[in-house]
């Protein structure tokens, strides 16, 4: 597909979502998508099926999804990874399935977050989504894995970081340096600086209240945090 008409379907997309919003559907719907990555379940992601309004499954996420009791209203992908067994057991329970070309331009995880923005998706939580992803789209989108969870922030903006004392905190610049990064409630705070692309300055910080925030003016940045207690208890660690 040419590019420029890439671009011009998603911002269609996108904007018949944003409309939509405007005109009166002002809910969260929160839909947590089930990508075909290694899922490591923690209390984010309990957390996040126990609030979701519709479970999405991108290709072999599907059975993911079903080992974790949560049945995908809808399934998209080209389903070169997934047995037909589970694609049987989907059309049993009532499942959507739309099946795509294995030549394309989106990823079968990117093609899951356009259906949750057509289906009015307020919030997205992506399950087993480490490897590549791309996020531009305007709304928020949460990753959770094991211990950790992790969002982005667009300049201008801000985000509240909010966990226990001592939890880790990593800010990184996203395809290219964030500038006026600006911090609260993190042990090495940040008045301004500019974080660059590719450089490790943002790594690990720690949480010192409980309710913290970060800022940027200019570029991108990935806040992950990480949960240290349910650190320890996955490696051992008493």
């Amino acid at each position: 597909m040419n590019l420029s008409l890439r671009f011009m379907i998603r911002y269609l997309r996108v904007t018949r979502h944003v409309l939509r919003m405007v005109i009166g559907k002002n809910e969260i719907m929160h839909v947590v998508i089930f990508a075909g990555g290694t899922l490591r379940p923690g209390k984010a992601f309990y957390a996040a099926i126990g609030s979701a309004d519709m479970f999405i499954a991108a290709d072999s996420g599907a059975e993911t999804a079903l080992n974790y009791g949560c049945t995908p209203r809808i399934v998209v992908g080209d389903f070169d990874s997934l047995d037909a067994s589970v694609l049987e057991e989907l059309g049993k329970r009532g499942s959507q399935v739309r099946r795509v070309a294995v030549e394309k331009d989106e990823t079968d995880t990117e093609l899951a977050v356009l259906v949750a923005i057509e289906e009015g998706a307020t919030r997205i939580t992506l399950a087993g989504a480490i490897g590549g992803a791309r996020f531009d789209h305007t709304i928020p989108i949460t990753i959770v894995d094991g211990p950790s969870m992790g969002w982005l922030v667009r300049g201008p903006g801000s985000s509240a970081i909010d966990g226990q004392v001592g939890d880790l905190v990593s800010l990184l610049p996203l395809t290219g340096d964030a500038s006026g990064v600006r911090t609260k409630g993190l042990y090495y705070v940040l008045k301004g600086e500019t974080l660059s692309f590719g450089k490790p300055r943002g790594v690990s910080n720690v949480l010192i209240e409980e309710h913290a925030e970060v800022a940027v003016e200019g570029g991108m940045l990935l806040v992950i945090s990480t949960d240290v207690k349910e650190l320890n208890r996955s490696l051992g660690i008493v």
